[in-house]
């Protein structure tokens, strides 16, 4: 029964954590930069746009594949997770990008658009077996640690498949 009871403890969050909001859309697929191509273009950080979506704000506002975004609203940017954080945060609002196109550097606004969350948003920390001590108590524990261990690893599984089915 306590099995079952921790087992709940990692699941029944999925089911409250979904989250119906608005998110900030772009519009572009973008790919991090090489270190070689940073030195050939002469930008020490930025995202390149691979593709632009019709119809997206990025379009809209002129952004072309090629681009090289550097800043969002002053903000530097390193990788995706940044530029998508900052861009989800936003619907709907103007935003100043700076961008490297064709060895000069330009900015552009663009008004980001808004759409509904269409995923829901995982991010729980499953507790290890340690932590798990507290819950089901030592003696229990141990009797059944790896059946628990595995039973664990299989939600891990679950949730990655989860996850990239989401994405």
């Amino acid at each position: 029964m306590k099995i079952i009871i921790a087992i709940m403890a990692l699941t029944i969050p999925l089911l409250t954590q979904g989250d119906e909001a608005k998110v900030g859309y772009l519009g572009v697929s973008t790919q991090n930069l090489s270190e070689a191509m940073k030195i050939a273009v002469d930008v020490e950080l930025g995202l390149l746009v691979a593709k632009v979506y019709e119809g997206s704000p990025a379009e809209i506002s002129g952004i072309s594949v090629g681009d090289i975004i550097t800043k969002i609203d002053g903000q530097e940017i390193n990788d995706h997770k940044t530029l998508k954080a900052i861009v989800r945060a936003n619907p709907n609002k103007a935003v100043e990008l700076s961008l490297h196109r064709k060895g000069k550097m330009i900015t552009k606004t663009v008004t980001l658009g808004a759409k509904e969350k269409s995923r829901i948003a995982i991010d729980i920390d499953i507790p290890e077996i340690p932590d798990l001590k507290v819950i089901l108590g030592t003696k229990e524990l141990q009797e059944n640690i790896a059946e628990i261990r595995a039973e664990i690893d299989e939600l891990r599984e679950e949730l990655e498949r989860i996850k990239m089915q989401l994405k």
